[in-house]
């Protein structure tokens, strides 16, 4: 049992151990510091929020996460145009699987899995004409080509591949390019393969390499994969050629050809559905974006000269690709309907 002495002598204990101590504070001023904390930082808040509009009028920071995404712009697909001898266009991402057209002793069929397929039919002795036909994917399209002797061909977005409709009455296999594309060529050493791409020729057997030659860009650039191709720049008034190994890059701008070790991850990034940034300029990125979404970009402001890194599917939205580049804190994007504004 307790004594009162025992309790004497705690409650003096009790007083010794909260000398020099400050008294508990009662609930209802805790309660009032509380709000008088949210009540600063809502002021604070507000505060920079102002600052950022005065600097940024034409931001609207309460609503832009809500218009990034009313605006965000899905990625392309299988989309194109054929363009027949007879001047007779055909929007291969609307037309029916199976056969399209039939010339020169080619049939044109289109498969299920965006892919146009031209088959020669019958003997040499009975394909001694041919015609060219034209393929054309837009801003967001790709579309695959088997020629008539079975190279196969990935156009990337916004480009334009011009090719006889058969090579059996002709000493070479030559065709055009505008834009961007990978080939696979299929070997025939008595009919050398050619591709004439923005003032640069490139010769091979059979190989695999892709060409970048955008009209909007000042260089052609030609990596091989397999094989062996010569590049000749059509340009130089000294005929420079070179040959090409496996892993190796020409790039050409201008007058001058130079020979470089590719990454061919990044190279090949669009075929195998990625965007692969390795210290690669902004406004060469948004130039990609700008192919595959079908969207103008608009720059307010902003270094274009700007290093970036990352990687992000194709197949993703745009808000996704740009958010990557936001991560830098260096760069910020506005998505409006057609268009992406580029600021700092």
């Amino acid at each position: 049992m307790r004594t009162q002495q025992s309790e004497n002598e705690n409650k003096e204990q009790l007083k010794a151990d909260n000398d020099g101590k400050t008294a508990p504070i009662p609930f209802y001023k805790q309660r009032a510091f509380i709000y008088l904390s949210i009540a600063c930082i809502a002021l604070i808040v507000t505060g920079i929020a102002a600052m950022f509009h005065k600097n940024y009028p034409n931001v609207n920071f309460k609503n832009l996460a809500a218009e990034f995404v009313s605006h965000d712009i899905p990625p392309g697909g299988n989309r194109a145009t054929l363009t027949l001898a007879n001047g007779k266009t055909i929007t291969l991402n609307e037309a029916a699987d199976g056969e399209l057209a039939k010339d020169a002793g080619t049939i044109v069929r289109k498969t299920g899995n965006g892919q146009l397929v031209y088959e020669v039919v019958g003997g040499d002795t009975e394909n001694k004409g041919y015609t060219y036909n034209t393929i054309s994917t837009p801003k967001g399209g790709t579309y695959q080509v088997i020629l008539p002797d079975g190279t196969k061909v990935w156009l990337n977005a916004a480009s334009t591949l011009r090719f006889p409709t058969s090579f059996v009455s002709l000493s070479e296999r030559k065709i055009e390019l505008s834009g961007e594309a990978y080939f696979e060529v299929t070997k025939n050493a008595k009919h050398p393969f050619k591709v004439v791409a923005k003032k640069q020729e490139v010769q091979v057997l059979g190989t695999h390499f892709n060409i970048s030659s955008y009209a909007d860009d000042s260089f052609v650039k030609t990596t091989l994969f397999e094989g062996a191709v010569k590049v000749n720049n059509l340009q130089a008034t000294n005929g420079n050629k070179v040959i090409l190994k496996p892993g190796q890059q020409s790039v050409i701008n201008h007058r001058v050809i130079t020979v470089i070790k590719a990454d061919l991850q990044e190279v090949l990034a669009w075929k195998n559905g990625l965007f692969i940034f390795d210290g690669e300029p902004l406004e060469s990125i948004m130039k990609k974006v700008s192919r595959w979404y079908d969207v103008d970009v608009v720059y307010e402001g902003v270094d274009k000269k700007k290093l970036f890194d990352g990687s992000v599917s194709r197949f993703s939205h745009v808000s996704k690709v740009l958010s990557q580049l936001e991560l830098t804190g260096d760069v910020h994007f506005k998505v409006e309907e057609g268009r992406i504004i580029v600021m700092k």
